[in-house]
């Protein structure tokens, strides 16, 4: 069931509500991703009532001018209290990791517990490694040199519509999968999910090259899971390391033979480490 709040600046932005059992709200990533990105979920709603985000400038949601970090984290608060709940079970996939760990950073009595999916607190030379090695791995892919060159056109931004920003995404997208053959159309579905390309504009040229939240972890105390997909290329294993060695109370799940996407290559031991946490 889709539903719909309004932020205290006016935004409305949209959620979608599945299954039944204990609220556990979701964050996709991106930015600029929505609540589709998430699919079945590896069919969580068997188990939790699932609230789906999309949040501000994806699909279903208004398009706004500020995609900040602290414009996302309003953007959280204000679906709590549209969710009458006093505290949220929150789980943060990508870049809905980073506004999930932010949001648990600056109201902290607001969450409960955390969930953080493939995702990163901090961008330095251990991780800029980790990535162009685990990259080099899908050299010989007959798809290899294309989504390497539209990372690297990705990352330096410029895209003037979402229409571009989908067609490059379509190009690199093979890397965010363990095996790509048999997820091909999955991925481009994934891949499409952008209304709009300012958000992930915004992120790479303006919050990504200072970004480093580990400071902000510290003062988290809420029970956190981290899983993370052994074969992620863009937030692997040393994103993950990043965030444990920080967080004063967390598990770490490595997930095998899953890469950035770990729900749709292996869903049942996700579901599994997630149900393990959170029953």
């Amino acid at each position: 069931m889709r539903e719909t709040f309004t932020t205290p600046e006016g935004l409305t932005l949209s959620y979608e509500r599945r299954g039944s059992g204990p609220l556990l709200a979701c964050h996709p990533g991106g930015p600029g991703g929505s609540a589709a990105e998430f699919r079945d979920f590896a069919g969580l709603d068997d188990t939790f009532e699932l609230v789906l985000l999309s949040p501000r400038g994806s699909l279903g949601s208004d398009a706004a001018g500020d995609y900040s970090l602290a414009s996302y984290i309003a953007d959280l608060e204000a679906l709590r209290e549209h969710l009458r709940v006093e505290q949220l079970d929150l789980l943060g996939f990508s870049h809905g990791g980073v506004v999930v760990m932010a949001y648990a950073a600056a109201f902290r009595p607001r969450v409960h517990r955390l969930l953080l999916v493939d995702t990163l607190a901090v961008w330095g030379d251990e991780e800029e490694a980790a990535m162009n090695r685990m990259i080099e791995t899908r050299r010989g892919e007959p798809w290899f040199a294309d989504a390497q060159q539209a990372i690297a056109e990705e990352q330096a931004g410029g895209f003037s519509s979402a229409e571009e920003l989908v067609a490059n995404l379509r190009r690199q997208i093979p890397l965010y999968f363990h095996r790509w053959e048999g997820n091909e159309d999955t991925g481009w579905e994934l891949a499409g999910d952008f209304a709009q390309s300012e958000p992930l504009h915004q992120f790479n040229t303006v919050e990504f090259p200072s970004f480093d939240l580990r400071e902000e972890l510290r003062t988290i105390d809420a029970p956190t899971l981290v899983v993370v997909g052994d074969d992620d290329f863009i937030c692997g294993p040393a994103c993950a390391d990043s965030i444990v060695g920080a967080l004063p109370n967390s598990r770490l799940v490595t997930i095998p033979e899953a890469g950035h996407f770990v729900y749709v290559e292996q869903p049942a031991a996700f579901r599994a480490a997630l149900t393990d946490f959170l029953l």
